[in-house]
Parts: structure tokens; sequence; C-alpha cells
């Protein structure tokens, strides 16, 4: 009897254990749940409040670069698309009246940031706006998220460009940047294409460590989809034999030896351009940035660069996180400064000898910015011998014919409604980029006095003590430098 009481006694006691570490651990549970909500509160940056489509623009005069000016006329835009450009009714007024309307701007060469908590993909989106970017082409996708990111815009639960996606980069093995989707044959070329094109990507691109077979199969597949073949000319072809639609960053022509660049090479690059209809893309600020790395303080010091969170600028454009310079020798950081002006000699040439230019940035590169790095590329330009006006169509209607979008880039009846709107004519002049005033993105009314607060909230979360200490915690294990 007094065993069996033993052992109720017992199991009782061994009841009441296990209810108090199932409490416990429901306590616990709860505890990480409360914690990482009030985590996910603290480190979502503020809201943005996105307009409704539609707007009016009354007694503006209309620039077409390169086509026509037209004074004194009435803009109206419904839903995405202008849907009218009138004679302006007289003496008709408005909150934009006597002021320049452009077509807005596109950037043919940006990369996106992962979309995490922290929301680095919106605040790209604000800066993009707040310059006059009102479309981009992403260059390569990391974390699968471009064409997520690309919807959410489209249907206005995010400010921000329309994108244009290659989805990821598509390369050899091992591929130089993870997260890039390796092909090392054509039937893995073209089952990587077959894939992008259900996904619904509007370009592909490839990378340096492709096969002469592989790339073979991403034309073929590509141009049964009907879409360009964008990226670096791979180290396993020739230029010629890579007949990319759109060379990026002149790949393929600026080697690590300028000796061999001869006058011959260029004229045959400048001739199987011609010949083969390619474009390109020299992200001349993007070099100009680069030959700056091995002393980056003033780089850093750049009060634009306070636009993004410290960890880009501390963490991970530091030459040591970046696989393109921190295994360069100091003969290897020489040829690199003199890389922008050789980058600029050849774009010249190009551009003299009536090649396609586009502009693109590379953005999420070291210390380009989203937005206002396009603004430098335009100056770029400028220095090639281009007049402000053969800038201007370069990034707009030029671009948008090369993306494939009907109208985009133009001002006209039934054309994609991005329009950006100047207290000075940029086109006369591209110190007047800075006369901003207002952006009108797929229909979207955005006061650049608006994107510039909402900005400024921005930065006052992203520079609080909590989110700047997780960030830099994160961005540092994420370094591909790290030790």
């Amino acid at each position: 009897m007094a065993a069996r009481r033993s052992a109720r006694i017992g199991q009782g006691s061994a009841a009441s254990a296990a209810r108090r570490g199932l409490r416990a651990l429901l306590v616990a549970g709860a505890t990480v749940v409360l914690t990482l909500g009030w985590l996910r509160f603290r480190l979502r940056p503020p809201a943005f409040d996105i307009p409704t489509r539609g707007a009016t623009l009354e007694n503006v005069t209309v620039v077409e670069p390169g086509r026509h000016r037209l004074e004194n006329r009435t803009i109206r835009v419904d839903g995405g698309r202008i849907t009218a450009v009138d004679p302006a009714a007289p003496n008709a007024e408005g909150p934009y009246a006597g002021r320049f309307v452009l077509p807005g701007l596109i950037d043919m060469h940006v990369h996106h940031p992962p979309n995490t908590l922290l929301g680095d993909v919106e605040l790209f989106g604000l800066l993009f706006l707040a310059h006059g970017v009102t479309a981009v082409r992403d260059m390569g996708n990391f974390d699968g998220t471009i064409l997520d990111s690309r919807e959410r815009i489209r249907r206005g639960a995010a400010a921000g460009p329309r994108i244009f996606a290659c989805g990821p980069i598509l390369d050899g093995a091992p591929p130089f940047w993870p997260g890039s989707r390796v092909v090392r044959s054509a039937a893995e070329a073209r089952r990587a294409v077959r894939e992008l094109v259900r996904a619904g990507v509007d370009c592909i691109k490839v990378y340096e460590r492709l096969s002469p077979d592989a790339l073979r199969a991403i034309h073929d597949a590509a141009a049964a989809a009907g879409l360009p073949v964008v990226g670096h000319v791979p180290h396993s072809v020739g230029f010629r034999e890579a007949r990319l639609d759109d060379v990026q960053h002149l790949t393929g022509i600026l080697e690590r030896s300028e000796s061999r660049l001869t006058e011959a090479r260029l004229r045959s690059i400048i001739t199987t351009s011609a010949v083969l209809d390619i474009a390109h893309t020299p992200t001349l600020v993007m070099w100009a940035k680069a030959a700056r790395l091995s002393d980056d303080a003033r780089l850093r010091g750049d009060p634009g660069v306070r636009t993004l969170p410290r960890y880009f600028r501390d963490v991970l454009w530091v030459s040591r996180s970046d696989p393109r310079y921190r295994d360069l020798s100091a003969a290897d950081w020489m040829e690199l400064a003199r890389a922008p002006e050789n980058a600029r000699r050849v774009a010249r040439r190009l551009y003299e000898s009536g090649i396609r230019l586009r502009l693109g940035t590379d953005t999420m590169a070291p210390f380009v910015l989203p937005g206002s790095s396009l603004h430098e590329e335009m100056h770029e330009f400028e220095g090639l011998g281009m007049s402000p006006e053969e800038v201007w169509a370069a990034a707009t209607w030029q671009a948008g014919e090369a993306l494939g979008e009907p109208g985009l880039g133009r001002i006209l009846e039934g054309a994609p409604a991005d329009l950006l709107v100047f207290g000075d004519d940029p086109t006369r002049d591209l110190s007047a980029l800075q006369t901003l005033e207002a952006v009108v993105a797929d229909g979207r009314l955005y006061p650049v006095e608006e994107l510039e607060d909402a900005l400024a909230l921005r930065r006052a979360h992203d520079e609080s003590g909590l989110v700047e200490r997780i960030s830099m915690q994160g961005a540092a294990m994420a370094s591909p430098g790290r030790s």
C-alpha cells in the first residue's frame, strides 16, 4: 500500500514537473514571438503613402529630347497612361504652370539590394524617384525577389520606378557571384532560359565564366522567346563571337592589360558593333568610383553617401568586401586608376562612330548611389562630346525603345505616364537637373518635396541606435569579404 502511495506521489510530482516545463516552454516561446514582433516593428522603416494614379499638368512646355518642344500644353494622365497632350486653355493655371515637362529618366544598369525587413528595396525606390529615375533595368538579382518587387510597384504597394528585370545572372562554374544561376552545358542553359521566360523576365544576363556552348544555347533560347541577351563578354569567346545585344562595362574591350587595346583592335570593335548592331552601356560612373577605392575616405565623406544606411559605406563598400577588388596588387590598383580615362576614350570613339550608347550606373557597386549616380553618368556622357539634349534622348526614349515598351520615354497620347517637371530646361543645361519639382511614375504624381521628406524620415530611422547596430552586424555577417 505504501509503495502504491509512493508511486502515485511520484507520478504526481512528474506530472507537475511536466506541467511546469510546458508552462516554461510556452512562456519562452511567447517571449521569443513577442521579441521578434517588437524587433520587426522597430526595424520596419517609416511608411510612405503611395498616391493614386491620375494627374493634370496645365500650361507647361513639353520637351521630347531630340524631337520637339511644345509650349503651352496641358497633359492629362488617367491610370498609368497619358490620355491627352492638348493646347492649354488661355490663362490656364495650376501648380506647375510655366514649368518644363520631360520624359522620366531610365537607368539601364542597376542592381537592387536584398528584400529584407530593413526595407532597402523601398529606400532605393524613393531615391530613384527623387532624382527623376522612373524606369530601371535590373541586371542581376541574387535573392530571387526582384520580380516580386516589380509587381509590388506595379500595383501601388511600394513607391519606385518601373522595373525591367533579367532575374539571376547566368554564369559558368564556379560562378563569380554567389546567387548566380550556374549553367555548365547547352542543355542546362536552355533549361535555365526557359524557366526564366516562364517567370516573366525582360532580359537574359550572361557573365564571364560561361562556356561557348552554353552561350550559344542561351542565345538560341532567348531569341525564341524574343528576349535580348545582355551582360559581360565571357572570357572563353571573343567580342564578335559573343554577339551580345548590349555589352556592359565595355567588357571584352577593356582588358586588365591595356596593351591589348590597340588602334586596330578598337577599330575592329567599332566595326563589329556596327555590323551586329551591338549597343554598349559603359557605366562610366562605376569606373570613376572604382578607381578611387584604394583610398576611399573621400568617397565615404560624400554627403550623398549618407542617403544610404551606414553599413553600405562602412561594410559592404570597403574594398576587402568586394571580390572584384579585394585581391588586387599594387600594380592592379595603378591600372584601375587609369581605367576611367580609358573607358571614356573608348566610349568617346564609340559615340563618334555612331554606335548606340546606353546610360547605366551599376547601382549597388561601391559608392554608386541610386538616382544621383545617373545624373553623374549624364555629365560623363556630356564629356564625351554629346549635347545635353543628346544625353537626354539617350536616357529617355532611346532607352525605352531598347526595353521594348511602346511609348516609354515619350510624351504622347497612350504612352506610359512617366514624366518629370522642372523649373528650368535641363536639355539646355544639365545643371537644371537640380530644379526637379515633381515626378509622375506610372501615373502617380510625387512632389519632390514629399519624396525628400520621406527620405529624411528614413535616414533618421536608419541612424537610430538599434536599427544601425543590427544592420551593421547583419551586413558584417553576410559580407563576402568577412574572415
